[in-house]
């Protein structure tokens, strides 16, 4: 499509600052060269991460209300790309699709690799269950379990499941991701249901995950809604 970045690109740079002007311009390289890749996902969570990775401005500053010059020079690549800034629909074979997308509107880089990893495990143990219902004799052990896992007012401990996979430093990752002070910081809110929303009223995570996460971490009891 004939769109003529450089003329948007310096109508946006009108009357901005230095500093503005000099941002706009690495955003315009990294989405030049992004388009000359052949790739086609411009929205803003993917080229935030790019721009960032580029060292660029990141998704928190392109998605800022005042900050409207930088989506407007992503839609123009994006219409140049014949495409637009909306995330195009995965095609993993995995079918957890939702979750590997929600995945990418994580900026902290650990964080995101960490719920990667419980996303995999989650996989592997519905992979697991699926090969047992097909299994013709299903042996039920009776025995007693040992007592469950306790938590004292200083030690968190993990679940069963999880013990093993995640060390002290992601343990504090993942606690540090239920605290409204990380939420707030990325301009996110939890409600009850433990579902997290941007200041859009987009569905970041979906309704469960906080409270879902609190539970695996020991934070709350099984009885809480």
């Amino acid at each position: 499509m004939d769109i003529d970045v450089t003329a948007i690109l310096d109508k946006l740079k009108d009357g901005k600052s230095a500093k503005t002007k000099t941002s706009l311009d690495k955003l315009n390289e990294t989405l030049n060269d992004y388009y000359a890749e052949g790739k086609r996902d411009f929205s803003i969570t993917t080229i935030g991460r790019v721009s960032a990775e580029a060292g660029g401005v990141g998704y928190n500053s392109i998605r800022a209300t005042a900050n409207k010059h930088y989506r407007d020079l992503i839609e123009a690549w994006a219409a140049k790309a014949q495409t637009t800034t909306k995330k195009p629909p995965t095609t993993s074979p995995r079918a957890s699709g939702q979750d590997y997308k929600l995945l990418e509107r994580i900026d902290d880089t650990a964080v995101r690799a960490l719920f990667g990893q419980i996303i995999r495990e989650r996989d592997r143990y519905k992979s697991e269950a699926n090969m047992l219902k097909n299994q013709t004799k299903i042996i039920i052990d009776k025995r007693p379990v040992s007592a469950p896992l306790t938590q004292s007012d200083s030690t968190i401990e993990m679940l069963p499941s999880l013990t093993g996979i995640c060390s002290e430093g992601e343990k504090k990752a993942l606690q540090s991701v239920c605290t409204d002070e990380w939420l707030e910081g990325l301009g996110f809110q939890a409600n009850a249901l433990g579902q997290v929303k941007d200041n859009l009223g987009q569905e970041i995570l979906p309704r469960g995950f906080l409270t879902g996460l609190r539970k695996l971490l020991g934070e709350v009891d099984d009885g809480e809604r």
